[in-house]
């Protein structure tokens, strides 16, 4: 086979070529004499016969005519260098890799163009594939360590057709029985308990679950034996722990010496049998389990739930099971509906209008699923829309360069080069620097998760703890954008390039060419501005909702109040003990110096649950079908509404009297106050709990209804019991401290209380209450932080745009320009035209813009407060802030136009 290269280089002796250029050139003409010749062959041709066509095709016409070119390249040094390429024969493959090579080594040449648009493609890949790892990690990633994931359903219970709740444990054991569509049918419980192992104590989150749940999910082991249906028999009879893998490396160093050890959970002995493997944790995204202990031992961890185990009223136990070989989720929720029915007949006691769900997957139960893959549709959406602007700059660059390589597609146009192979191999260039921003991309994509997973609802107190790492998913996904970015931001330019005039491109800065192109570039900067005003209308929406809920009165005083739980229950204490605790312990931090007050909760302020009961005025008897009013209900001691602000607005709060053996009391707020006696003074007045109820309170006095679960509640029907007439063995300490004390400084001094009334009791969930307030909106300013982050991304994403539009714009126009200001022209009239020009591109991407937001803004409906989807104020800001910043991209243009020398520019053409 004939040395192309030697062949080449011979040939090009005569174009006196700088060595650089000639080295260049011989490369590419040697890759087609190469394709030339393989065609030749692979079309029946004799291999002297090819050897022949192919020098007769270098030294013929056609190749004369670019000897002439590359003699004229000589003459105008700052001309590219002649590729050739033309679509003679060769392989897909090779001609590719050829594409592929050649477009490198342009892009090797230009470093500047590149490493700006490589950038740009960095920011919206990086973009998408930040926001994709948390959704893959939410929503796509299946449970570590499970078998089959995809066969797991999780089971819920509705009543009267609505909900996704917990069963009774009999309940549970009438399904995991009866069902023959899931192979199997395991339950669980969470329950926070003290760990204590050699003095140490912490507190820790334990799952009780039946014997089956490791055999359903199909976990391996790691160290020793996971728990069996044998170790969920008598009641108390087991007390075995399963550590799972984080537990056992953070608290025992990762010791195999471990299984058989004895630890203390809440004050009793567990030997630990076994640990999980991996990075199993547990059933529930973005939560931890740390140890795994049999249902059975439920009664001996929390001995008032002792009685669950055999009363069907008691619902408590979250369901999931392995559907059968062959069966489906359908055939499943048909037969555990079927189930749930003979239920209802067979105990209509309890389980009247006691429904079921089969959904699917584990992790989230379903409304909450929901919701996740509604705002990651949103966020999917928003990145999405900042890499199309992003390849809208990347194509906008592209023309740019596009127009000073108009004789190159000319010269290749004439060696015989069809459009499509100009094409390809302009598409192909446009995948090289794809890959450059996909690589970069990835890696910023990365290095902003970690930034991003900082945010209120991913950090520490968060709600979330997630794993969102990059897999093998997240790869193709950032590839999968790579290559669709690619063929975007390249194939426009590519045809535009192709469609080439070669007696007008040849002669070398013929004016007048390229008003397509200039057409083209100012509809890419129009799409660019329209996108970027509909994501700043999303972003101001979102920062609207956060500034309307930070606005929204909470119905107490947060300022300086710390709070901390402590649950003695976890170590066994009965009521009389709890009480007698409590009390000593509001007692001595309300000495403590600096403090004003203390007292105690049972629900923390905000805490996203509640303890919902029916409440029915005492003074007449329910009617059968009467609902009575669902109301929220706390336990408090005596100084809580002073020390959480909360004022009582009639009556009074609770006192000593309101003792144990003392008639049954409770302070109400308005919305149950109005609910139940509207229009008359419920001060004095009694109400029943539960329609056939027997406690009886009597409503001793009046406070404002207040946010109880989150700030975007209805006002919601609530009312307080005295800690004295119902002790809890989980409450929370409130304290409130002087002016100008930072509450968080307290913390080491109750923590030393609790230590010296009971050294294993450890304080649990230590905040500010200013802190609660704060995270309680965690996902809505998660939500307007990300949003208005990319919203400006894309705002200068498509400033650079308008920009280099602009500056093209005045290049284009520099001999106009020069003429114009030779006759007379003002440079203040120079620069109002090109700012003028400038604004209309703005103009009419905002009117585009304006006319997409307005509607699109309709499907953020359901994540907004207190603003509407086209919101005045928000549309207004945003169109002066567009405006703004196209005038600030168009002022160094427009500066620069009235800068140009005349003489020069008409010296120039």
């Amino acid at each position: 086979m004939p040395d192309w290269s030697a062949e080449a280089t011979r040939w090009l002796a005569g174009a006196r070529l700088a060595p650089a250029d000639e080295a260049d050139i011989a490369e590419e003409l040697a890759q087609h004499l190469e394709e030339r010749y393989q065609g030749l062959l692979s079309g029946g041709v004799t291999e002297s016969e090819a050897i022949r066509l192919t020098m007769a095709e270098l030294d013929g016409e056609r190749a004369g005519g670019l000897m002439r070119d590359l003699a004229a390249a000589r003459r105008h040094p700052h001309s590219p260098p002649v590729p050739l390429g033309a679509t003679s024969g060769g392989g897909r493959l090779g001609r590719l890799w050829g594409d592929l090579r050649f477009g490198a080594r342009l892009l090797r040449r230009t470093p500047g163009f590149t490493i700006v648009a490589a950038l740009t493609l960095a920011l919206g890949i990086g973009a998408n594939t930040t926001i994709f790892s948390i959704i893959n990690a939410l929503l796509l990633r299946p449970l570590d360590g499970v078998a089959r994931p995809g066969e797991l359903v999780q089971v819920g219970r509705t009543q009267a057709g609505q909900g996704f709740d917990t069963f009774s444990w009999p309940d549970y054991l009438d399904f995991r029985d009866g069902a023959r569509t899931l192979s199997g049918v395991a339950g669980r419980f969470i329950a926070p308990a003290h760990l204590s192992t050699g003095g140490a104590s912490e507190r820790v989150r334990v799952d009780l679950v039946s014997g089956n749940y490791f055999q359903v999910l199909g976990i391996p082991t790691g160290h020793g034996r996971l728990l069996l249906p044998d170790d969920d028999g008598a009641p108390g009879a087991h007390p075995v722990a399963v550590l799972s893998d984080a537990l056992w490396r953070r608290r025992f160093g990762s010791d195999p010496g471990v299984i058989g050890a004895t630890v203390r959970l809440n004050g009793h002995p567990f030997t630990i049998i076994g640990v999980t493997a991996g990075r199993f944790h547990g059933t529930d995204t973005g939560g931890l389990t740390d140890l795994f202990v049999p249902m059975a031992m439920l009664g001996t961890l929390r001995p008032e739930a002792a009685t669950f185990l055999t009363r069907r009223e008691a619902v408590w136990l979250t369901i999931f099971g392995r559907l059968a070989p062959g069966a489906t989720v359908a055939q499943a929720q048909a037969e555990i509906g079927a189930i749930a029915r003979h239920l209802q007949q067979q105990f209509p006691e309890t389980n009247a209008e006691r429904g079921v769900t089969v959904a699917g997957g584990l992790g989230f139960e379903p409304g909450t699923r929901g919701e996740i893959r509604t705002f990651s549709g949103i966020l999917l959406g928003v990145v999405g829309l900042v890499l199309l602007i992003a390849c809208a700059n990347v194509a906008n660059l592209l023309l740019a360069r596009g127009a000073a390589r108009a004789r190159e597609m000319a010269v290749r146009a004439s060696l015989g080069a069809s459009r499509g192979r100009l094409v390809s191999q302009l598409l192909a260039e446009g995948l090289v620097l794809a890959a450059l921003g996909g690589a970069g991309g990835f890696v910023l994509g990365v290095w902003s998760l970690r930034l991003v997973l900082r945010l209120p609802v991913f950090a520490t107190g968060g709600g979330l703890t997630i794993d969102a790492g990059p897999d093998p998913l997240v790869l193709a996904f950032t590839a999968g954008a790579m290559l669709l970015s690619g063929v975007l931001f390249a194939l426009p330019p590519a045809f535009r390039a192709s469609r080439v005039d070669l007696v007008t491109a040849l002669k070398l800065g013929a004016p007048g060419a390229g008003g397509g192109r200039s057409r083209l570039r100012g509809a890419l900067v129009v799409a660019q501005l329209a996108l970027s005003l509909v994501l700043l209308v999303a972003s101001g929406l979102y920062v609207r909702t956060l500034a309307a809920l930070y606005r929204v009165e909470p119905g107490f005083d947060p300022e300086r109040v710390l709070v901390a739980t402590v649950d003695v229950g976890l170590q066994g204490y009965d009521d009389a003990r709890a009480r007698t605790f409590f009390d000593e312990l509001e007692r001595r931090v309300a000495a403590l110096p600096g403090v004003e007050r203390a007292s105690l909760g049972y629900m923390l302020p905000l805490g996203g649950g509640g303890w919902d009961t029916r409440a029915f005025p005492a003074e007449r008897a329910a009617a059968p079908d009467d609902p009575g009013i669902k109301s929220d209900v706390n336990v408090v001691s005596p100084d809580y509404f002073a020390t959480v602000g909360m004022p009582v607005v009639r009556g009074r709060g609770f006192d000593g009297t309101d003792r144990a053996g003392a008639p049954l009391v409770a302070v109400v707020n308005e919305a149950l106050a109005g609910k139940l006696w509207p229009g008359a003074d419920p001060v004095g007045r009694r109400f029943r709990l539960g329609a056939q109820g027997t406690e009886v309170l009597e409503v001793v006095g009046v406070v404002r209804t207040a946010r109880y679960r989150s700030l975007l509640e209805a006002p919601r029907s609530f009312f307080y019991r005295p800690f004295a007439q119902l002790p809890q063995s989980d409450m929370t300490l409130h304290v409130r401290v002087g002016e100008s004390v930072d509450p968080g400084t307290f913390v080491p001094a109750v923590r030393r209380v609790v230590a010296d009334l009971d050294g294993d009791l450890p304080l649990d969930r230590v905040q500010t209450l200013a802190g609660r307030l704060d995270r309680s909106v965690g996902s809505q300013r998660t939500a307007a932080t990300l949003v208005a982050l990319y919203g400006l991304l894309a705002l200068a994403l498509a400033a650079v745009g308008l920009y280099g539009s602009m500056a093209y714009l005045v290049s284009r126009r520099t001999r106009e320009i020069g003429v114009r200001m030779a006759l007379g022209a003002e440079a203040s009239r120079i620069r109002r035209q090109v700012l003028g020009a400038a604004l209309r591109i703005a103009a009419l991407g905002g009117v585009i813009g304006l006319a997409v937001a307005v509607p699109a803004g309709r499907l953020l409906r359901s994540q907004l407060f207190g603003v509407t989807p086209a919101d005045p104020v928000t549309l207004v800001a945003v169109v002066i802030v567009l405006g703004a910043v196209s005038l600030a991209a168009a002022y160094v243009p427009a500066r620069r136009a009235t800068r140009v020398d005349p003489v020069v520019a008409l010296q120039s053409e």
